[in-house]
């Protein structure tokens, strides 16, 4: 819709001066299709809104432009009304041109890497990380439709405590291939990893404690972990029963993981072997779980190459000069609120000048790295490779991207403030509880198994004469696309509730009634019998009120697509393809298509079917579900 703001914007600038973004969309239709706020600049050009709203509707009753039908004055607000006809043709000409690609508006050239999914390779991916991904990944897609050469990256962190607890279970195991589902694998070594250490260290302690309290409080916790082993060993028997001895048989269990991980962050062969095949394999598993909802990765960015590459290193030495890092023994610690202050970095960010920063520390008292301090590494690594980098991470990790950015700007990397953080809020299931450690989680693909079982029946309720086969297929593109709906249908701000009767309702407001609208629509092209190739509709046969409502809001998805990308908020796109489905439907029930009286009608009524048929189409490719023909 630019090109009419941009077209009104032309008309009305010998009286003052608009932008684009100015433009709203009423709240009803009775009140136009767009609507422009006139308060500010009424106040800078010293005259009252109602005055200045007069004197642009009364010029433009004398300016001619074929998209407009109508200028109205409302108060303080310029309200215009669409011309059907005009605005019918113009998108009906975009849509037989462009195709499937429509709504791709190729204005830059810009690189752009969005990191996103990044979970740690030591079990299956869970709900919060779908909603990670899912949002990553619908955010590269609307980039790419803006013409960005945009790459998707999955940051590995395979250098931590918990990816080695799994490996040291890997390597008492004997380093077998996986059995079943590779992820799900790796997630039953970590448990029993972790639970066979907090064991180990509990009877420590037991030893040392030093009243009954401390004893009760020790105790709990040793019956809590022999429950876990208890609740994993019915899962995976033959690996307890490997796993018991083999860390019964160690005589310092911290010991030997602590040795593990100073071998692999100074990349000893063997050490280096053994844990990349084990997160190989767990990657392996997230592959197969985010191909099942269309999610690819361009890379995958080891944190260990980070340090044998010799990068950590890199920012420790410039870090050692800075004026900002202050050293207690071994441990250097920077001052970011001072740091922050003093570069005049608080306004950039957005920070109120009175909040204070806290401090962060970037080694250990042994001198090793921390995460944030390979973190800081890995941002450099991002913004050498491209103009813009967007990382979709945890909002409780806010502060944590802010004193990164503090940092990095004090060392003279002024581009950082081209990394973005995109934050993003948990997702609840009534009733779950989740923890990675015991094995407890409720894992993507259970959601996506989940939404394919209750699916199933309403496809063949709807479809009695499909094979189980096809039944299966088209149960799991519903899966996806309700999963997809659910998850990104929610600014990203907001905690998400899961509840099943929201996101499969097959009758409104979800992905499967989406899917289902674009299906109805795929029937009655089929039924037309009708060649659109090189048609000419007479859209002035297009006069009902849900007529121009489905014409504006086809030709609304260039710009829908533009907003939810600059704006970095994917949720606007299913609001809107949800809008245009309710919107058909109510056509589709008032209005007769292949029914209507002369031919003339027909052909513009089935036209209108199909550019609404291809803008959900359209609009699904953006979101990364692929809709069925037939539900």
């Amino acid at each position: 819709m630019n090109w009419f703001k941009l077209s009104l914007i032309r008309l009305m600038s010998k009286t003052a001066e608009f932008k684009p973004e100015q433009f709203e969309i009423p709240p009803s239709q009775e009140l136009g299709d767009l609507a422009l706020p006139l308060h500010v600049t009424a106040r800078n050009l010293g005259v009252k809104p109602e005055e200045l709203s007069l004197k642009l509707a009364e010029a433009l009753k004398t300016e001619e432009n074929s998209f407009l039908s109508e200028a109205k004055s409302v108060g303080g607000y310029l309200n215009f009304f669409l011309n059907t006809q005009s605005v019918a043709e113009l998108t009906w000409n975009t849509i037989s041109s462009m195709g499937a690609r429509y709504g791709v508006d190729a204005v830059s050239q810009q690189s752009v890497i969005v990191e996103h999914t990044s979970a740690n390779p030591i079990h299956p991916l869970h709900i919060g990380a779908a909603r990670n991904a899912l949002f990553g990944d619908t955010l590269t897609r609307l980039l790419k439709a803006q013409g960005k050469k945009v790459e998707a990256h999955f940051y590995v962190d395979d250098t931590g405590r918990q990816t080695a607890l799994a490996a040291l279970a890997y390597k008492l195991l004997g380093q077998p291939s996986p059995s079943g589902k590779p992820d799900s694998w790796v997630g039953a070594l970590y448990v029993f990893g972790n639970a066979f250490v907090e064991l180990f260290l509990a009877k420590e302690a037991l030893k040392e404690a030093k009243n009954d309290d401390e004893v009760k409080r020790i105790q709990q916790s040793i019956d809590e972990w022999v429950g876990v082993l208890s609740e994993q060993s019915q899962k995976q028997p033959q690996m307890f029963e490997v796993l018991s001895k083999a860390f019964s048989s160690l005589q310092d269990p911290k010991f030997e993981l602590s040795e593990l991980m100073l071998k692999y962050e100074e990349g000893e062969p063997s050490t280096r072997s053994l844990v990349r095949n084990l997160v190989q394999h767990c990657l392996n598993g997230f592959v197969q779980t985010l191909s099942r909802a269309n999610i690819v990765h361009d890379k995958f960015d080891y944190e260990s190459d980070l340090l044998w590459n010799g990068s950590v290193d890199k920012v420790l030495t410039l870090l050692e000069s800075s004026e900002y890092v202050e050293r207690q023994g071994k441990v250097m610690i920077f001052d970011v609120n001072r740091a922050a202050e003093e570069l005049s970095l608080k306004q950039k960010l957005g920070i109120q000048k009175t909040h204070l920063l806290p401090k962060l520390v970037l080694t250990r008292a042994d001198g090793t790295t921390l995460y944030t301090t390979r973190d800081l590494a890995y941002s450099l690594e991002k913004l050498s490779k491209a103009d813009t980098v967007y990382n979709i991470i945890g909002a409780e990790q806010s502060l944590k991207q802010l004193q990164l950015k503090v940092v990095l700007y004090s060392l003279g990397y002024t581009n950082v403030l081209n990394q973005i953080h995109v934050p993003y809020e948990y997702v609840d299931l009534p009733g779950e509880t989740m923890s990675g450690r015991r094995g407890r989680y409720i894992t993507f693909d259970s959601i996506m198994d989940e939404a394919k079982m209750r699916a199933a029946p309403e496809v063949e309720k709807r479809n009695p004469s499909l094979t189980k086969e096809k039944i299966s297929e088209l149960s799991e593109k519903i899966a996806s696309a309700a999963i997809r709906f659910a998850l990104i249908g929610v600014n990203a701000n907001k905690r998400i509730v899961f509840t099943w009767d929201r996101v499969l309702n097959f009758e409104t407001n979800s992905g499967p009634y989406a899917l289902y609208t674009y299906a109805r629509a795929n029937s009655i092209l089929a039924k037309s019998a009708l060649s659109l190739d090189g048609l000419k509709p007479d859209f002035s046969k297009l006069s009902d009120k849900d007529e121009h409502r489905l014409v504006v809001l086809a030709a609304r998805l260039p710009e829908i697509v533009s907003y939810a990308a600059n704006s970095l908020r994917p949720e606007v796109l299913p609001e809107y393809v949800l809008r245009v489905c309710d919107t058909f439907n109510s056509y589709y029930a008032s209005t007769p298509v292949l029914g209507a009286g002369d031919r003339d009608t027909r052909e513009a009524r089935t036209a209108l079917v199909k550019m609404i048929q291809q803008t959900l189409g359209s609009a699904f490719g953006f979101m990364g579900v692929t809709p069925p023909e037939r539900m």
